[in-house]
């Protein structure tokens, strides 16, 4: 993650100051840039008394002929992303500062992340794309191809299919099976797709259906999901674990416990699966039974503060008391202590990392974010998990009734993938 932390001009040099957070730490940079993405960000402020967090993924707008990127501005009562227009410079630089400080030997975040490759093009100078010259070339084609094929089954005068024993099946349909069998482009359909297609189309069949014996595999594969085993990982505490081995998964609900708290404790169990939930002390002082409740169902439960402040403007007398006060309420309705810690906002640095460990508590933060708290409906949630690599990921959900509804659909679509769901104690 990369806060923006100050943004000013001196002595005619525009400058800010970002804050790197990351699996081994943090650490803050000052970085130069341009004035023409200095003005743009300058216009979203004030950020006096807010925390602001940078995009590191910026694009190039093709017909403002200029890239832009985004930042999101929140507070203990909202949050806000704003885009902003910015020089590829500005891209580079942050991106380059970032990297510097995550260079993990083997897979890790930084691996999680695809590296920014911006497009080759400057503000003022918009160059037609040279890979519309083989797009072309193949329309082409296909358009000469159509032709010629049209022509043959005319020359046929309609006798193609007069001697053929499936007359009354569809030519095309036939073709385009044909096709999409030899085309190497099938891989690209992602899997939960093609059963979702697949099994519509199976219930299509006359006749044929029910005396085909796979007709009952979707049923079976269903019934086999609450199965799916959970592998427990200790964390060792030497940094903040944004990330998982390869074909692991884990879900995380923060900001319980809430009215939604036994519902997606029922969800997970139908599932056969488990989450880490990061519960708020105040919140947990007034629904006490609901922290019981995901204990008792073997979800690992794990601090979020008292109050959810952001922690790092605190003095550290106020968040060794912020923290014992949250651990001890919870520890209150269970019978386990309180050994996970995630700081709100994943704002966090040494002194309270150190604060944490100083109570016994490791700290977890996330690599996938799908922003449920603030998506409008249930599909805007799981548009997240299908455009991005599941595997490897830590997903930060939140307590709501768009992410309730998302929820069956999303664990059925990451055991499709064949992952193994993981929690963190």
């Amino acid at each position: 993650m990369v806060e923006l932390l100050s943004l000013e001009q001196r002595q005619g040099v525009y400058q800010m100051e970002v804050g790197l957070t990351h699996s081994s730490g943090s650490a803050r940079h000052i970085l130069i840039i341009d004035e023409y993405t200095y003005v743009q960000l300058s216009m979203l402020g004030p950020f006096a008394g807010q925390r602001v967090r940078l995009s590191l993924y910026p694009k190039w707008d093709p017909f403002r002929r200029s890239f832009f990127s985004s930042l999101i501005k929140m507070n203990q009562t909202f949050s806000e992303t704003l885009y902003y227009a910015c020089s590829e410079e500005y891209a580079s630089q942050l991106v380059k500062a970032r990297q510097e400080e995550e260079r993990p030997a083997g897979p890790g975040p930084a691996a999680q992340v695809p590296s920014l490759e911006l497009p080759q093009h400057r503000p003022g100078h918009l160059k037609r794309s040279r890979s519309l010259r083989p797009v072309r070339a193949i329309l082409l084609r296909g358009i000469l191809f159509s032709c010629l094929i049209a022509l043959f089954l005319l020359r046929m005068d309609g006798k193609l299919f007069s001697n053929s024993a499936e007359a009354h099946e569809d030519p095309l349909q036939a073709a385009v099976a044909a096709d999409v069998s030899s085309s190497p482009l099938i891989n690209v359909i992602p899997v939960i797709q093609t059963a979702a297609y697949q099994s519509s189309e199976v219930q299509a069949v006359p006749e044929e259906a029910p005396e085909d014996p796979l007709e009952d595999t979707p049923e079976d594969t269903s019934a086999a999901a609450p199965e799916t085993s959970v592998e427990e990982i200790e964390l060792d505490g030497n940094s903040y674990e944004y990330s998982l081995p390869q074909g692991y998964v884990a879900l995380s609900f923060d900001d319980g416990p809430s009215q939604y708290t036994r519902q997606i404790v029922d969800i997970l169990d139908e599932y056969g699966v488990a989450a880490n939930f990061l519960f708020i002390g105040q919140n947990a002082s007034s629904r006490p039974a609901e922290v019981s409740y995901a204990n008792e169902h073997g979800m690992p439960v794990g601090s979020h503060s008292w109050d959810h402040s952001d922690m790092t403007r605190n003095s550290p007398e106020e968040n060794r008391k912020n923290l014992e006060r949250a651990s001890r309420e919870l520890e209150s309705n269970m019978n386990s202590a309180v050994t996970i810690f995630r700081p709100p906002y994943g704002a966090v640095n040494d002194e309270l990392a150190a604060e944490a460990k100083r109570q016994h508590m490791k700290l977890l933060l996330w690599n996938r974010d799908p922003e449920d708290w603030k998506a409008d409906n249930a599909p805007q949630v799981l548009r997240y998990f299908h455009t991005t690599d599941p595997s490897g990921g830590i997903y930060l959900l939140h307590e709501k009734a768009v992410t309730v509804q998302a929820l069956p659909e999303i664990i059925e679509y990451l055991q499709a993938q064949g992952l193994k769901f993981a929690v963190f104690k």
